[in-house]
């Protein structure tokens, strides 16, 4: 339906990216997401407090996943650097739902750059809640165009239903490791 895509460029244009996938759930959008763009042979590493839907969609994904310990970005080097040559995925949460915490986020992003690792940042106790107009801690930060998706979540600080996926045009269209259908989310090739 045309709604949805006029609703996606509003989604993409508030975040500050080039587009949004709405998905029914933020539980949907973690599982469609990380079953689908992490393929055999990807890297999954994520923080040990990565609430259930992420470790779910993780669990569906044909690339191997590690943990590391909640927010010891040293641990999460050591990890990289026994991965080398590897596509690497780096996530982790903009506030943790159990304990309310946060990470460095500037500390992160350099991480995943300095490795050229994909970051993924969930931020579902997030929106609604930090920024100027509620737009997330890593907009608020600056940092959008530094992370690769954002899992945004409509259920938690905006108290309604869905979700979207932000980010590259290029990972909703082109990328060629999945392909994404507007009305099913993420088909698998």
């Amino acid at each position: 339906h045309t709604l949805y895509a006029e609703t996606e460029n509003y989604i993409a244009q508030f975040h500050q990216s080039e587009s949004a996938l709405i998905f029914n759930s933020g539980y949907d959008a973690n599982v469609g997401f990380f079953s689908s763009v992490p393929q055999r042979g990807d890297l999954i590493l994520y923080d040990e407090l990565c609430h259930a839907s992420i470790r779910d969609g993780i669990q569906l994904s044909k690339a191997k996943a590690y943990k590391f310990n909640h927010n010891d970005f040293e641990d999460l080097e050591q990890l990289i650097q026994r991965n080398p040559n590897t596509t690497l995925y780096i996530v982790t949460e903009t506030v943790f739902s159990m304990d309310g915490d946060c990470p460095n986020l500037e500390e992160l992003v350099s991480v995943s750059n300095k490795y050229n690792c994909y970051l993924v940042v969930d931020e579902a106790h997030a929106l609604g809640v930090f920024g100027e107009r509620g737009e997330g801690l890593v907009q608020m930060l600056g940092l959008q165009d530094q992370v690769f998706a954002r899992i945004m979540t409509f259920g938690k600080g905006l108290g309604c239903h869905g979700s979207a996926i932000v980010g590259s045009q290029e990972l909703k269209e082109k990328n060629p490791k999945f392909r994404i259908n507007r009305n099913l989310g993420f088909l698998f090739y």
